[in-house]
C-alpha cells in the first residue's frame, strides 16, 4: 500500500529521473540519460519490520517494474548512437534502524545498495551494437559504481532519511510503517 502512494505521488511529480554521468570506463559516454520508470517502485523480495522497545527495524528489496534508461546520445568506442536499455531484474536493498523516543526520532541506515541489475534488452540505432549483451557489463562495472557512490555519499544519504522523522505522526500507536 506504502508503495503504491508513493508511486501515485511520483506520477505526479516525477516519471524519470536524470542518470548521473560516472566514470565506468574510457569507452563509454552518455550525456543526457534519462530512467523512466521511478513511478514503477514494486517489491522484489520480503521485506519486514520489526518493532524492538523504542526501535524500529527495517529491511526492504524494492526496484522499478519499468526500468528503463534513455540514451539519446551513446558514444562507445568512439561510435555515437542512440539507444535505450530495458533492465527488467532490478534490486536495492535498504536496511535501517528507526529509533524513537517520545517526540524525537532518528533513522539510522544499516545498508544501502543496489543489489541486482540483470535480464537486460538493449537496443541501438547501429546495427552492430543492437542487441549486445550487456548483463555482465551492468552486474560488474555499473552495479559496483553505483554502489561505490552510494558508500561514499553514505552519511549524506542517510542525513536526508532524516525528513521522514518530521514527517511522522506521532500521535498513531503504529508509527513504525
Amino acid at each position: 500500500m506504502l508503495i503504491e502512494q508513493r508511486n501515485i505521488q511520483l506520477r505526479k511529480e516525477e516519471t524519470s529521473l536524470p542518470i548521473p554521468q560516472i566514470s565506468l570506463n574510457l569507452r563509454v559516454k552518455y550525456p543526457d540519460a534519462v530512467v523512466l520508470g521511478v513511478d514503477s517502485i514494486q517489491r522484489t523480495s520480503d521485506c519486514w519490520h520489526e518493532k524492538k522497545g523504542e526501535d524500529i527495524n527495517g529491511d526492504i528489496h524494492f526496484g522499478l517494474q519499468l526500468m528503463t534508461l534513455v540514451l539519446p546520445y551513446l558514444e562507445v568506442d568512439g561510435r555515437n548512437m542512440s539507444a535505450f536499455v530495458r533492465i527488467r531484474d532490478n534490486s536495492v536493498h535498504l536496511s535501517y534502524t528507526l529509533h524513537v523516543a517520545g517526540e524525537k526520532c532518528h533513522i539510522k541506515l544499516n545498508e544501502l545498495k543496489i543489489e541486482k541489475l540483470g535480464n537486460v534488452e538493449f537496443r541501438a540505432s547501429r546495427p552492430e551494437y543492437d542487441g549486445s549483451d550487456l548483463d555482465l557489463f551492468l552486474e560488474s562495472e555499473v552495479m559496483q559504481a553505483f554502489n561505490n557512490i552510494l558508500e561514499a555519499n553514505f552519511f549524506i544519504i542517510q542525513a536526508s532519511f532524516q525528513a521522514y522523522c518530521k514527517d511522522m505522526d506521532f500521535q498513531t500507536e503504529d508509527h513504525g510503517q
